[in-house]
């Protein structure tokens, strides 16, 4: 309960809508009990023809005399007696409905009928309209708050994850999470209020059968509890199974050269069949387990209105204690509960899915960020003097250190090479100075001061960096040149020119089908490796931090 009052605080930027659309399924279930309710005066209109004599003598169940309606039905609502209210409304209906000609009445039951009928179906228009804007709206802010946490993590805890299955919480996990909110709220809503006018509809024509038909919801409601709790673990698997799937699909595409180069395809195929196989039969002992909760609590209530309409047959052969109206309204209220007890049983599975989702998103998103700012860190002041690198030592998960006790200084207007085998914590040393990582002892200063005493934002704005690994998004080639850079407007176009200039990546670049304005595909894939290197140092030219 909680992980789904969790996920309802996403709704509240949008309360106005969602109030609006949880008025219109009461509506709804208002209308659906409505239209119920006709079928009592209906059935003593249609079938009773000895005249208006032996029409006034016929009323709804548990109705007034006709003498006392008559009264009722002239007698004004008044605020102060509004306990008096469903005694007046009834007897006016009584008198509408039942006490006129039959031809009249029954024109007036069918009017009755097609306006409620036309009320019940406009609210549900107007309910999923207004529910799709605001699950939409409430997703999309979710999709934001996750690549927003997801941005706020360090390196370390990409490196210990698979990008599909942080890529499948965004995107599959997210989607279950929309049908839990959108699907899952209407019709709990509408099945849960319907259900009750159908039972209050039920007791008002009989409470004795109607009361003997509740006996069965017991076992139907353990029954729906215990599917309920497998298919959250069921929908766990599947979800964690799709994740896998995405990883090794993330992969393949990634490393389409190397697998194609050491002709590894087949490899690559039975692995992700593997794959395949294991998040098919996950879901569809999911999908098993979730289409079982419908027929589960439909049967049920089937097993109790053939039950009582057994019982109500013997009420009226034998006791002559059941009017046939009564009975007629008793039975299609309690055959009608199927419905939304058949929805309200599915849309269990489809919540117990989302809260799968919602624990693995909640999860992610409660992960925190193990490099932040400080309490009290300020903007870093303009580089000056020099790098010191004091007794610092780092290792990656608690495993050997990979450096231990290192210092180095750094002065402006110095080039430094650092210079050792393959493991020997060279690109690591780079990423401990922009707080990629955080060392586990020792410190780093700029000026003397801790970089971890300065804000990220103010710290990388003063680093240009260009990585061992060649990184380039797909977009022009002025776009990824200008990455991160403040220069805007009329200049931009000179600036990213004479940057490229300067990495030797101008020529190059004009001759490029349309230039600085060619898209250079997912990672750079159009250009060779030496042209994403040099677009990469224009980018960092283009920044002009003091340190690079």
């Amino acid at each position: 309960m909680g992980t789904y009052l969790r996920l309802l605080t996403y709704l509240r930027p949008y309360r106005a809508r969602f109030t609006a659309a949880l008025a219109c399924m009461v509506l709804y279930a208002v209308m659906s009990a409505v239209s119920l309710g006709t079928i009592s005066p209906f059935m003593q209109v249609l079938f009773e023809r000895v005249g208006r004599a032996r029409v006034e003598s016929i009323a709804l169940p548990g109705a007034t005399a006709p003498a006392e309606r008559e009264a009722l039905a002239r007698e004004p609502f008044r605020a102060a007696d509004i306990a008096r209210w469903p005694a007046l409304l009834r007897a006016r209906v009584e008198h509408a409905l039942v006490m006129a000609r039959p031809l009249v009445a029954l024109e007036r039951i069918c009017l009755f009928l097609v306006i409620a009928l036309f009320l019940k179906n406009l609210a549900d228009f107007l309910q999923a309209f207004l529910m799709i804007s605001v699950e939409q709206a409430a997703i999309r802010d979710l999709r934001a708050a996750l690549l927003a946490h997801l941005q706020r993590m360090s390196l370390g805890y990409f490196h210990a994850r698979r990008t599909g299955n942080l890529m499948a919480r965004v995107t599959n996990d997210v989607e279950y999470l929309r049908e839990a909110l959108a699907t899952g709220i209407s019709r709990l809503v509408k099945g849960s209020l319907t259900l009750i006018g159908c039972l209050a509809w039920a007791f008002y024509a009989s409470w004795r059968l109607a009361l003997l038909s509740m006996l069965v919801l017991p076992p139907v409601l353990l029954a729906l509890a215990l599917l309920g709790r497998k298919l959250r673990k069921r929908s766990d698997a599947a979800q964690q199974r799709m994740g896998d799937l995405n990883a090794i699909l993330q992969e393949n595409i990634a490393g389409v050269r190397i697998v194609k180069a050491f002709g590894m395809e087949r490899f690559e195929q039975t692995k992700f069949e593997r794959a395949n196989e294991a998040f098919y039969r996950a879901f569809v002992h999911m999908r098993r387990l979730a289409t079982a909760a419908g027929p589960v609590g439909e049967f049920g209530m089937v097993l109790a209105a053939v039950a009582m309409l057994w019982l109500g047959g013997v009420e009226i052969f034998s006791r002559h204690s059941l009017a046939p109206a009564q009975f007629v309204l008793f039975v299609t209220a309690l055959v009608t509960t199927t419905s939304p007890i058949r929805s309200l049983s599915e849309v269990n599975a489809n919540i117990q899915q989302g809260l799968a989702a919602a624990r693995r998103l909640f999860e992610l998103l409660d992960t925190p960020a193990d490099v932040t700012d400080r309490p009290g860190a300020r903007a870093l002041a303009p580089f000056r003097d020099r790098i010191r690198y004091e007794n610092v030592t780092f290792a990656y998960d608690g495993d050997r250190p990979v450096l231990e006790n290192v210092s180095l200084e750094v002065r402006r207007g110095e080039v430094v090479a650092l210079v050792g085998s393959s493991g020997a914590g060279k690109s690591t040393t780079m990423d401990l100075l922009p707080r990629f990582y955080d060392p586990g002892a020792g410190r780093i200063t700029i000026d003397g001061v801790d970089v971890r005493d300065a804000t990220l934002a103010s710290l990388r704005a003063q680093l240009g960096i260009v990585t061992q690994e060649t990184i380039v998004f797909h977009d022009t080639v002025r776009n990824n040149i200008a990455y991160g850079s403040s220069v805007a407007g009329a200049e931009r176009e000179g600036a990213v020119e004479a940057a490229a200039a300067a990495a030797n990546a101008d020529a190059f670049i004009r001759g490029l089908p349309h230039g600085y304005d060619t898209v250079i595909g997912d990672r750079g894939v159009r250009l060779s490796g030496g042209e994403r290197q040099r677009i990469a140092i224009a980018r960092a030219l283009l920044k002009n931090s003091p340190v690079l």
